[in-house]
């Protein structure tokens, strides 16, 4: 029997900060149901030092998490996600022929776009918004929407 996950993208500009806490946060509260990732449009080269600091807090681990390319998900040989979720209302690349019509778009805005601020308060707001959207999107009976808009 070939049971498949629902496998969520989590998107956003470097993927240093929101990406991560979305991908593990997802992953964890899915529980074997679910897989998600993240991806940066423009990656930097690490984390940023508030995911170890949010995850560890809650007991969770940033093994495996990383800044990855969007395009890394674009190959031919990536799984094609059920859903894309842009977290900072980033810019939003083309889309692979194969995802147009297939892969839903959601906005979450978890955070506003370039520049916005990296202390650990403000990390530790975004994370409590990404908790308080996953939560909703995960719980089970009548569905409440984080509040976002549908791109695509």
């Amino acid at each position: 029997m070939d049971v498949s996950k629902t496998t969520v993208l989590f998107l956003c500009r470097d993927n240093a900060l929101l990406g991560p806490l979305a991908e593990a946060y997802f992953n964890r509260q899915g529980g074997g149901l679910v897989r998600s990732f993240s991806a940066g449009v423009d990656p930097v080269d690490e984390l940023d030092s508030n995911v170890t600091r949010l995850l560890c807090a809650r007991g969770m681990s940033v093994d495996g998490l990383g800044p990855k390319s969007f395009e890394v998900f674009t190959m031919a040989h990536a799984p094609l996600p059920d859903r894309l979720i842009v977290l900072d209302g980033c810019f939003l690349p083309e889309l692979p022929k194969p995802w147009q019509g297939e892969v839903p778009v959601h906005n979450w805005c978890v955070a506003a776009g370039v520049g916005y601020p990296r202390s650990y308060s403000a990390a530790a707001e975004y994370f409590r918004r990404i908790r308080n959207a996953v939560d909703r999107v995960l719980e089970p009976g009548p569905r409440e929407t984080y509040p976002s808009t549908r791109v695509a």
